[in-house]
């Protein structure tokens, strides 16, 4: 009797192991199909790995294989649990249960628990390739009891929670963007690269009224000059393509390509002409118009579909509001491209107290880019001069100090009702505001 008691005792023990061990595959399955990176399995896919492919299908469902993984896991628990204490009661008597649930809890915390969810964490998606047979037989098993039971829980939580619309372009974004400074955190991607992201991102989200030239700063020329004149000022341009106006500057009728005209002199020059034979039409082309409410990576699009490099910006009225570059694009992206004989546009000084001499057209956005700042951007003030008219309601005078939010300012150069250059500090995070 003795030694059919041992027998059993013997099968029981080898009984729990298995359990234990299934409940680790179950747990370590569980955690590997929430954890895993489906952009690295989508990857396995494309290369041809035929098991990528199915397991990409089962992360449409990840609900339904989760709920499988936990049945499995439960069942083997408590089939395990329950060996176990009619081992131990047999052996100790009434005692014995207590001794199974303290031996029971520790072997499943450590060996069905910690230990293959670690695996899992570490390596989700080869967890999931090694164990993809397995995963598909106990979808096959469980499917009918699951199925059934997910579809009551869902009525039960309806009852308290609306049902979820699919997730909008603008949450995805952000779920893009969270994943992009979660990696920036771990050091996975390094600054550069998260600023060449976030700049593709921000396409989509600016619109180009808030990175054009303004119509008052677009350099152009009026065609009824002399072409000589024209194409003298073309040729002291620090510009590519420049457009031509007739009786008034925001009636611009085309566009000069200064690359055209470099070819046009050097045939010219060959044939002994003067500039007042080239032909304007051979080096011009009609200009393309740009609504204020596109967005750049609208603009972008139509860049490349008219294969142009600059557009007029115009408001709903058709009245010229900017002009917008594909180098402007560009610049929001990878930051602002500058030769080294390039003295065009607005520069950033930092003075030796630490403040900065900023001119009052730089676009708040940059700003905030190249000095790790704050500065919120409004559809009223998109550069920094704009923003502290905006915030003071008034055009500060020359000398004025300030403090608006974290920042202290100062204007060094104004010009009629127009701010040229301040003096900007950051001195601490309150929000008050007060004046010098």
């Amino acid at each position: 009797m003795t030694e059919i008691y041992s027998e059993i005792n013997n099968s029981y023990l080898i009984a729990i192991l298995l359990l234990i061990f299934c409940s680790g595959v179950f747990s370590c399955l569980e955690t590997s199909i929430t954890a895993v990176s489906r952009a690295k399995i989508f990857q396995l896919k494309n290369r041809g790995n035929k098991k990528a492919e199915k397991i990409d299908k089962l992360l449409c469902q990840r609900e339904k294989v989760v709920s499988a993984m936990l049945m499995g896991n439960n069942l083997v628990n408590i089939l395990a649990s329950t060996l176990a204490a009619s081992i131990f009661i047999k052996l100790f008597g009434e005692a014995g249960l207590i001794y199974a649930t303290a031996s029971m809890t520790i072997l499943v915390i450590i060996f069905a628990e910690i230990m293959p969810k670690t695996f899992a964490i570490k390596a989700p998606e080869k967890m999931l390739l090694i164990f993809f047979p397995l995963i598909w037989l106990i979808l096959k098993v469980f499917f009918p009891l699951t199925n059934l039971i997910q579809r009551f829980i869902n009525k039960f939580v309806s009852l308290f929670f609306e049902k979820k619309s699919h997730t909008s372009k603008q949450e995805e974004l952000l779920e893009i963007r969270s994943a992009i400074e979660l990696k920036a955190i771990d050091g996975s991607i390094v600054k550069r690269d998260k600023e060449l992201l976030d700049g593709v991102l921000d396409l989509l989200d600016t619109d180009i009224s808030e990175v054009m030239v303004y119509r008052k700063n677009i350099e152009s020329i009026d065609i009824d000059l002399d072409k000589a004149k024209i194409i003298k000022k073309a040729l002291s341009s620090p510009f590519s393509r420049i457009p031509l106006w007739k009786n008034e500057r925001e009636n611009i009728i085309a566009i000069l390509n200064s690359k055209k005209l470099s070819n046009e002199i050097h045939n010219i020059k060959e044939k002994n002409l003067t500039f007042d034979e080239i032909d304007l039409g051979q080096i011009t082309s009609e200009p393309i118009f740009a609504p204020t409410t596109n967005s750049l990576k609208t603009q972008l699009g139509e860049f490349k579909k008219n294969r142009s490099k600059i557009a007029l910006v115009i408001d709903e009225y058709g009245s010229l509001q900017g002009l917008i570059t594909l180098q402007d694009i560009i610049e929001e992206i990878v930051g602002e491209i500058k030769e080294k004989d390039d003295n065009y546009g607005a520069k950033i000084v930092k003075t030796r107290s630490g403040e900065y001499k900023i001119p009052a057209n730089i676009l708040i956005r940059d700003i905030n880019k190249l000095l790790n700042w704050n500065i919120e951007e409004s559809d009223d003030a998109y550069n920094i001069g704009a923003f502290i008219i905006n915030q003071l309601n008034r055009i500060p005078q020359e000398n004025e100090g300030f403090i608006i939010g974290s920042y202290k300012f100062k204007i060094l150069k104004r010009n009629d009702y127009e701010l040229k250059l301040l003096k900007i500090k950051k001195i601490s995070n309150n929000i008050k505001f007060t004046e010098e």
